[in-house]
C-alpha cells in the first residue's frame, strides 16, 4: 500500500490508495504507525483527513483510542501513577492542598521545598557576606551583584539571616526609589502612574514601587530578561516582571508553610519558570 500523490506541491493531494484498508487495522486496535505499514505515511493520512472530513472523524477517534494504552503504559513506567497514590513525601509530611506544589509528573511537597531552600545548601562565608554588603554600600545593581557571589547562597543568607535580608531590602529599594524620583521627575507622574495601574492591586505600594523600578530599570537598559524591551511593552510583560520581583525577593516569594506561595514566584532561583507554568490540570 502507498500514497498516491499529484505531483509535488503538497496542496495537490490525493491522500491514501486503500483508506479502507486503514480503517480496518485502525478498528482491530493498531496504533496508527502500524496502521499505515507497509509503505503509507503520516503526511499521506493527514492529506487523506483533509480530503474526506467524514472518514477523518472516524479514524481519528480510532487513532485516539488505540493510543491510549501506550500512553497509560508510559505513566507507569515514569511512576506517575504510584506518585499519586502516595499520601505523604519520602520525608513524612502529608500531601494536604497547602502543602502541595502540582507539577507536571507528579507532586512535590511544600515543607520539603522551604527546607531545601532555608536549611540545606551553604550560606555566604563571612568574607562574602562582606563582600555584598561593600557592594551594596557603594551602589551597585543587581545583575553586576550576580557575578559576584553564588546567588543560591545569596537567597538562602537573605532568609537565614534577617539583618542581611533587612540590608538588602533596603539596597534594593533605594536603588529603585532614587531611579523612580529621577524618571517621574524627567517624565512626569503620569507615566509613574500608568505603570502602577498595570501592577496587581493585592501587593503592598513598597513593592509595586519596586516592581516600577525593575521596569524603569529594563527601558534604561533597552532590554529585559535578554530580550528588547520599551516602556510601551510594559502591559504584555507585567508578569515577567512581577515574576522577577518575586525571584530577587524570595522572603516575599515563597511564604512559609501557614502562608501559600506566591503563583508568580520561580521554580529554583536559576530558573524564569514561574510555579502557574508547571500546573498541569490535565494529569490531576
Amino acid at each position: 500500500m502507498g500514497i498516491a500523490w499529484k505531483g509535488r506541491n503538497p496542496n495537490d493531494l490525493r491522500g491514501l490508495e486503500k483508506p479502507e484498508l486503514v480503517m480496518s487495522r485502525l478498528s482491530d486496535g493498531l496504533p496508527l504507525k502500524d496502521a499505515l505499514m507497509p509503505g503509507a505515511s503520516y503526511e499521506g493520512f493527514h492529506s487523506h483527513c483533509k480530503l474526506f472530513p467524514e472518514w477523518a472523524a472516524e479514524a481519528k477517534s480510532l487513532v485516539e483510542r488505540n493510543a491510549l494504552p501506550g500512553k497509560i503504559s508510559k505513566l507507569e513506567k515514569m511512576g506517575v501513577f504510584r506518585k499519586r497514590a502516595m499520601t505523604h513525601c519520602k520525608r513524612g509530611h502529608e500531601f494536604t492542598p497547602e502543602n502541595t506544589l502540582l507539577r507536571k509528573l507528579g507532586r512535590e511537597c511544600k515543607t520539603c521545598k522551604i527546607e531545601q531552600l532555608t536549611v540545606r545548601g551553604p550560606s555566604l562565608s563571612p568574607e562574602q557576606r562582606a563582600k555584598v554588603i561593600e557592594a551594596m554600600r557603594r551602589g551597585l545593581t543587581y545583575w553586576t551583584m550576580r557575578k559576584l557571589v553564588d546567588m543560591n547562597a545569596f537567597y538562602r543568607t537573605r532568609r537565614r539571616d534577617p539583618e542581611f535580608d533587612a540590608i538588602c531590602r533596603v539596597w534594593a529599594s533605594g536603588a529603585r526609589q532614587r531611579m523612580l524620583r529621577r524618571k517621574v521627575a524627567k517624565n512626569g507622574r503620569q507615566q509613574y502612574e500608568w505603570i502602577l495601574a498595570l501592577i496587581p492591586q493585592h501587593l503592598p505600594p513598597d513593592d509595586k514601587d519596586e516592581i516600577v523600578g525593575l521596569v524603569v530599570e529594563a527601558h534604561k537598559r533597552r532590554t529585559f530578561r535578554k530580550k528588547p524591551f520599551g516602556i510601551r511593552r510594559t502591559k504584555e510583560r507585567m508578569k515577567e516582571f512581577v515574576s522577577e520581583f518575586y525571584r530577587q525577593n524570595p522572603t516575599r516569594a515563597y511564604g512559609s508553610v501557614d502562608s501559600p506561595w506566591s503563583l508568580d514566584a520561580p521554580v529554583t532561583h536559576d530558573s524564569s519558570t514561574r510555579l502557574i507554568e508547571t500546573v498541569s490540570e490535565g494529569l490531576w
